[in-house]
């Protein structure tokens, strides 16, 4: 069967997380010298069941798209099942539904909460929610590439699936060493922002787990409150402003920089376009703050910059309480949670790529209509986009709202304002975290209903997967041809598949 094969390699996903599950277990017994045994426990559960899809699988040289986006869906849903154990289990969360809520807005990077005392928390379990942002950013098919040397030649298709986003020029010939390499690139951002942090005189256990939630756009604070603290700390706002830039940049940038220099970042339009966005919705925050105002404070300037790096980006973070601020600072920070980051990056929201089609393609038709006779066609970075990325982006987009809508009506249903829903809605869908009113920078997700909750959490791996990986396996057809006694009933659908035309 060919579910054999998807079963093979989840197991081997799993065993990767069965190990990071033992490091908070470790650091337990070595800083509070107390075993957390639901860590252990858990990592067994988690080892377990990856050995025997491990075991009764099959191994395959080659993989399809649609093996992808199995591999994909099936890790990031098994995952987020199992990291909410330790919470579980271990009677942080007295409900599931809460600790499934608390893993899955981890790995997907969103960084909303349900717990209202962080700081309370012992600290190996803070240690968990920074490990959980830090692996679910990278991408854990990226993660595990690097790790694992026998997954085939077809693997690029596991890569495309967890990053499903039109880019030209983009040719990933070696993607096992590709893999790696952005693996190091995340490393290394990863201990420079600690050693800047513990420069800039934040503790190293403090240090680590920002570091973790900022290079992942994760959003998970290890302490109560957000960062207020360091709200007058500018060392620490500015280190963390950049690296929440660099995150959601394209790490395949970055790779081109390590090659031929810091020229790359410029060349590359999409990165070009998102540094503007950045540039133009921090001006127009501060804008509102002065105006508000009547005059420019110092601290406008952080507090504008950083707080719409952190809602752009996914990351989460808040020094302030931006509910205070005018309604244009505002608004421009929940635009900003649509907007997301660049392509290949840990960031969540529509992406600048995804923006940058709509926009040339909304032109491209506008002219269309001008000049019917005429040739358009949309380029990017020199290349000519085909029809076919054009028409998924403008999919992409229509089920992207078309989600937005539905989560926020079920959720309204529920007793939750208008008002409160819609930044609700976004800012999970968005692998955001943070909301206004009720849910806001100050306050925790704990009084969702548990449908609300389940909305949300369907909302973040939506969002984080790109809505395909996921939706794609409510189509009947989808599972054509897996659990086939052969492989002929596959190979049959998917040639069908591809000569076949279909009227709607």
């Amino acid at each position: 069967m060919r579910i054999q094969t998807i079963m093979r390699v989840v197991g081997q996903v799993l065993f990767v997380l069965a190990a990071f599950i033992l490091i908070p277990f470790f650091f337990g017994l070595l800083d509070e010298r107390v075993p957390y045994y639901s860590f252990p426990v858990t990592s067994l559960m988690t080892g377990v069941l990856g050995l025997l899809l491990y075991r009764f699988g099959t191994k395959s040289n080659t993989y399809s798209l649609r093996d992808g986006f199995l591999v994909v869906s099936s890790t990031w849903i098994l995952a987020s099942i199992f990291a909410a154990l330790p919470y579980y289990l271990s009677g942080i969360f007295d409900s599931y539904i809460e600790a499934l809520f608390e893993s899955v807005s981890g790995i997907t990077t969103t960084g909303g909460t349900m717990i209202d005392d962080v700081s309370a928390l012992p600290r190996a379990f803070i240690l968990w929610r920074g490990l959980t942002n830090w692996i679910g950013g990278m991408g854990m098919i990226v993660l595990v590439l690097s790790f694992l040397r026998n997954l085939g030649t077809g693997m690029a298709s596991l890569v495309e699936a967890e990053a499903s986003v039109p880019r030209p020029g983009i040719v990933l010939p070696r993607i096992r060493s590709v893999a790696g390499n952005l693996l190091r690139i995340y490393l290394v951002f990863t201990t420079v922002c600690t050693l800047l942090l513990w420069v800039a005189g934040v503790g190293i256990f403090e240090a680590i787990n920002l570091t973790f939630s900022t290079v992942a756009t994760g959003g998970f604070a290890p302490m109560t409150g957000s960062l207020f603290r360091y709200a007058d700390s500018y060392a620490v706002s500015i280190i963390l402003t950049v690296f929440m830039i660099l995150a959601g940049g394209n790490f395949a940038v970055y790779q081109s920089v390590w090659q031929r220099g810091i020229k790359e970042i410029w060349h590359d339009y999409e990165y070009r376009i998102y540094l503007i966005t950045l540039s133009i919705g921090s001006t127009l925050v501060l804008i509102s703050l002065a105006v508000d105002e009547g005059r420019i404070v110092g601290t406008h300037f952080s507090d504008a910059i950083f707080t719409l790096v952190s809602m752009q980006t996914g990351t989460g973070f808040s020094i302030v309480d931006y509910n205070l601020w005018p309604s244009l600072g505002q608004m421009v920070l929940f635009m900003g949670m649509f907007f997301g980051g660049c392509s290949g990056s840990t960031a969540g929201g529509l992406k600048i790529i995804r923006i940058i089609i709509l926009a040339k393609s909304s032109v491209s038709y506008l002219r269309k209509a001008i000049h019917p006779d005429m040739v358009q066609m949309v380029r990017l970075d020199g290349y000519v986009l085909p029809n076919k990325w054009l028409q998924i982006t403008q999919q992409f987009f229509f089920l992207y709202m078309l989600v937005f809508g539905i989560s926020c009506v079920i959720i309204a249903a529920t007793g939750v304002s208008v008002g409160d829903t819609l930044p609700l809605v976004a800012g999970s869908l968005g692998n955001v975290g943070l909301a206004f009113g009720t849910y806001g920078p100050t306050e925790t997700l704990t009084i969702l209903s548990p449908v609300a909750k389940l909305v949300c959490i369907v909302d973040m791996l939506l969002g984080r997967l790109e809505l395909f990986t996921l939706l794609v396996l409510l189509h009947p057809g989808f599972w054509r041809g897996y659990f086939a006694k052969t492989g002929k009933g596959y190979q049959r659908f998917d040639g069908h598949r591809k000569n076949a035309t279909r009227t709607v």
